[in-house]
């Protein structure tokens, strides 16, 4: 199989936006979390305006002709890997700036609507899948990573004080998505109690649901639904969100 073409993806989080710098349009020079994904010829690119596959070698050809023309974005599926890329142009802003904002919220799952598909697995080894959570109220809390700047141990014991009289029962799931390894996160529990089963290596679903701020939350109710996607650490606001969920 020919590889076409290598992208080196790196992300930092401000203000809730993710900046995307793109190799090889540009060289990587941001910090952060980085991640790497091979374009070959097996890569389902579409074109965002006309909807049409574009094969990589032509993919290759446009950005050997204009290495600052086009950016790629990334579609999800439910493990959180690229299941395929929409290619559009660069704006004049990202040309200039040699950094690509792709726009999370288009990605958001909508209150009222039924959860995309996830499939999770656990630093217990156990697989999470969203059809078989219903009938359980799950929180989906993002956490980036356990290292600085990222880790806030405040927001952690915060969280906790929300979770906590929902958690002696059955029928309540936490998940916290980092982009962690495992390695590193069975270091953090070592020394302290999480209150969610982490799972490492998992920061594309940042992507998948358009998650831009730490600590932000998704509430799935007991029918899969949407309950709340509350953007950052408002745990006055998740508690209120859970209250809910358990009187009915």
């Amino acid at each position: 199989m020919k590889l076409l073409a290598l992208i080196s993806l790196a992300v930092a989080v401000s203000a809730g936006q993710l900046a995307i710098a793109q190799v090889p349009a540009v060289e990587t020079r941001t910090g952060g979390i980085s991640y790497t994904h091979r374009i070959d010829d097996k890569t389902i690119i579409i074109d965002k305006a006309t909807g049409e596959r574009i094969p990589a070698s032509k993919y290759e050809e446009l950005t050997r002709r204009d290495r600052n023309g086009y950016h790629l974005e990334e579609v999800m599926n439910e493990y959180g890997q690229p299941a395929s890329y929409l290619l559009r142009p660069t704006t004049s802003e990202e040309r200039e700036t040699h950094r690509f904002y792709n726009r999370g919220d288009e990605n958001r799952p909508k209150v009222g609507a039924e959860m995309p598909l996830f499939v999770m697995k656990g630093i217990d080894n156990k697989e999470y899948r969203s059809t078989e959570l219903k009938g359980q109220v799950v929180v989906l809390s993002f956490w980036i990573s356990t290292h600085r700047p990222f880790w806030n141990l405040k927001h952690v014991a915060q969280f906790a004080e929300a979770l906590q009289p929902f958690q002696t029962g059955a029928g309540f799931m936490s998940l916290g998505i980092f982009s962690d390894s495992a390695e590193e996160i069975a270091d953090v529990l070592k020394t302290q109690k999480l209150p969610f089963v982490a799972v490492p290596n998992a920061y594309g679903f940042n992507r998948k649901f358009g998650v831009g701020a730490g600590s932000t939350c998704i509430v799935v109710d007991r029918d899969g639904k949407v309950a709340a996607f509350i953007d950052g650490a408002d745990y006055a606001a998740l508690k209120t969100v859970l209250e809910r969920l358990n009187r009915k």
